[in-house]
């Protein structure tokens, strides 16, 4: 697995970045802000984010904090591994037959945010208080890195209630309101599921097979649609708008524009705004 384990305080800044490699953040003092594919939550103690390879994220620690940062190499990107250890390099196919792996990639399919319950805090705390055991010994990690895998797997996947006999189709206009009347809060696959009245786990399946998108693709989608409604339909500043979609920051919505649409909301407006002009 070639797991990677560290800790560190968070700027008290918003920054943003990606990398080729998925990246668990749970908080050991302190808190921060994170906001992946449009999906804002709190990381602290509680509450840990799990980022996928190759997803922009945001993210800004608030006054003092600590956070344990724990990496996995991605499946799909061998040329992401920090490690030049042959069986990553040489065995991708041994890698991608491997159980842990295959949850590893499960795990990461799409952005989480997840709740740590009492043994979960345990776990983390041992790896806390050992830090000095990982720089040393990369069997170490990978042994701690392996449980910590199992347990985050069996938490999210193992025991999610089961899909009532004869239920396979989502009711998407009730997800839609729902979605359309929350834009400004954060949303989680686990709410939407809650609405839906299934698993996370069997939700993010089904609403796939139904709309031919994640939930996080759809919910960033929807958000960026609305953001851009206000932006033509009102006088609102960009800020106020950031806010009411759902996204941290300023920053965070023009980053996600430029990512969408290939411009940034001063240009999406502009561009409206002349349009109308020619109509007059």
């Amino acid at each position: 697995m070639l797991a990677r384990i560290r800790s560190c305080a968070l700027p008290t800044r918003c920054l943003h970045h990606d990398h080729p490699y998925h990246q668990l953040v749970i908080g050991l003092s302190g808190h921060a802000e994170f906001e992946v594919a449009g999906y804002g939550g709190r990381v602290d103690a509680m509450h840990g984010c799990l980022v996928p390879a190759g997803e922009v994220h945001f993210y800004e620690g608030k006054g003092d904090n600590r956070h344990a940062v724990i990496d996995f190499p991605c499946l799909g990107n061998p040329a992401a591994a920090w490690s030049r250890e042959a069986d990553w390099r040489d065995e991708p196919s041994a890698l991608a037959a491997d159980p842990v792996n295959q949850s590893i990639e499960q795990l990461f399919d799409h952005p989480r945010y997840f709740t740590a319950d009492t043994n979960l805090r345990l776990l983390l705390s041992f790896i806390d208080r050992e830090s000095h055991l990982w720089p040393a010994s990369s069997a170490a990690v990978e042994g701690v890195a392996q449980v910590l895998v199992a347990s985050l797997y069996q938490r999210l996947f193992d025991h999610q209630p089961r899909l009532p006999s004869g239920q396979k189709r989502l009711d998407l206009v009730q997800l839609e309101v729902y979605i359309q009347q929350h834009l400004a809060e954060p949303m989680t696959v686990s709410q939407l599921a809650q609405v839906a009245c299934v698993s996370a786990g069997h939700f993010h399946q089904l609403f796939k097979q139904a709309t031919g998108k994640t939930p996080a693709r759809y919910l960033l989608e929807a958000r960026l649609e609305r953001a851009r409604e206000l932006l033509l339909a009102t006088r609102m500043d960009l800020a106020t708008i950031a806010e009411q979609v759902g996204f941290s920051s300023q920053s965070a919505l023009t980053h996600a524009f430029r990512r969408h649409w290939a411009q940034t909301p001063g240009q999406i407006r502009r561009g409206g705004l002349q349009k109308i002009e020619l109509r007059n």
